[in-house]
């Protein structure tokens, strides 16, 4: 961990009220996918609404916090841990209790979905993601409305033994006086750590034992 702790609100009144705005409509979205338990209507509205959002990476010069997570798959090579993550996003994320809205068989460049948390309070957290295959590694970037401004990116590297090191560098502010308010009520920093270990022992556990 390093940078700016706890990640604080960034950009002007204008856009935190706008990406507060998108916060609690995606709030109440995802308690309604909760009571519905999901399905084709949600998807459906899931993939309209994404569509009206865009990019909510971190403000450059803002304080911002960061994290550097790092686990080792041995035996596995980097080609093969990047195309499990990619082929397999629903499994990858439900290890750490989190659905994707619209449901997604596997990722493709530029695809967009809500990560669906079911709290209390049930949260819908929309990301991107950008995948480079030349280099194994997968980009994830917050959308508007995501409850921080932040980007996520695995790196699936040799460590010259025929296994493969994942790191995974993440870069996160607030994106709303809501996060505040969050830090306060609940221990958000604390979940997301949470998930991303979930995440690193799905990976090792699902791949190595193979």
């Amino acid at each position: 961990m390093g940078g700016s702790f706890p990640p604080r609100p960034t950009g002007s009144v204008r856009e935190q009220m706008r990406q507060g705005a998108f916060t609690l409509a995606q709030s109440e979205a995802a308690t309604a996918s909760m009571v519905m338990g999901g399905g084709g209507f949600v998807d459906a509205y899931a993939r309209g609404h994404l569509r009206l959002l865009e990019p909510n990476p971190p403000i450059e010069g803002a304080p911002t916090s960061l994290t550097d997570y790092t686990s080792a798959l041995p035996g596995v090579t980097p080609e093969a841990a990047w195309a499990y993550f990619v082929g397999n996003p629903g499994a990858v994320f439900e290890s750490a209790g989190i659905r994707l809205k619209p449901a997604t068989g596997s990722l493709s460049e530029g695809a967009k979905v809500f990560l669906e948390e079911k709290g209390p309070p049930p949260v819908w957290a929309p990301v991107s993601f950008r995948l480079e295959a030349a280099t194994n590694t997968v980009h994830v970037t917050t959308l508007d409305g995501h409850p921080l401004r932040g980007t996520n990116r695995f790196v699936f590297e040799s460590d010259g033994a025929g296994g493969t090191r994942l790191r995974q560098y993440s870069a996160f502010q607030g994106s709303s006086p809501a996060t505040s308010v969050g830090l306060k009520l609940l221990d958000p920093i604390e979940r997301q750590h949470e998930i991303w270990r979930s995440v690193h022992a799905h990976l090792h556990d699902t791949l190595v034992s193979r």
